[in-house]
């Protein structure tokens, strides 16, 4: 009995860290600019030639069983992906056979999902050979840290709630695995 009151306290705590962390990002990423910087156009076109390559390869890459777990929780979402302290953010959805589609250049207010990266991180993969084992990596390893994130940290949209919660056990307990 001990053990579940502890589990459903981690949770709540999770899901309070979540919602109140949540107003940061987004005040740190609120706002799509119409006039975005040039990087941001240069990334999103490599990201747009990445993509198929992404695509051709995803069924190729070997993963655990808890990061399939992990993997299966973005397939069928659309993502926003926050570029941290800037304000570009791009927006994808993640197919059911976790192809990319709907690549877009802005947010996408119907997104279930959020990702933070660094601009590194993201032109990272978008150069990759291998994009998918380091979009895999990436998520295993992500991070928040001293006000920015290291590899790629997955969490609800803001607003959805029970997305922010999940999001908040798996980012909790993923270095564990």
């Amino acid at each position: 009995m001990p053990s579940t009151i502890v589990r459903v306290a981690v949770a709540l705590l999770v899901a309070v860290a979540l919602v109140g962390g949540a107003g940061s990002v987004a005040a740190q990423s609120g706002g799509q600019s119409a006039d975005q910087p040039a990087w941001a156009d240069d990334l999103f076109g490599d990201l747009e030639q990445m993509q198929s390559q992404y695509n051709s390869n995803v069924g190729e890459v070997d993963m655990s069983f808890a990061e399939e777990r992990v993997y299966d929780r973005i397939r069928g979402n659309t993502v926003n992906v926050y570029i941290v302290e800037t304000d570009v953010v791009f927006s994808f959805r993640m197919a059911d056979d976790g192809t990319i589609t709907e690549l877009e250049q802005s947010r996408d207010d119907d997104a279930g999902l959020k990702m933070l990266m660094t601009r590194e991180t993201a032109q990272s993969l978008a150069t990759s050979e291998d994009p998918v084992s380091g979009f895999v990596q990436n998520v295993r390893n992500g991070e928040r840290t001293d006000g920015t994130v290291e590899g790629i940290v997955i969490t609800g949209e803001d607003g959805k709630v029970v997305k922010q919660v999940t999001w908040g056990v798996i980012n909790a307990v993923k270095g564990f695995f």
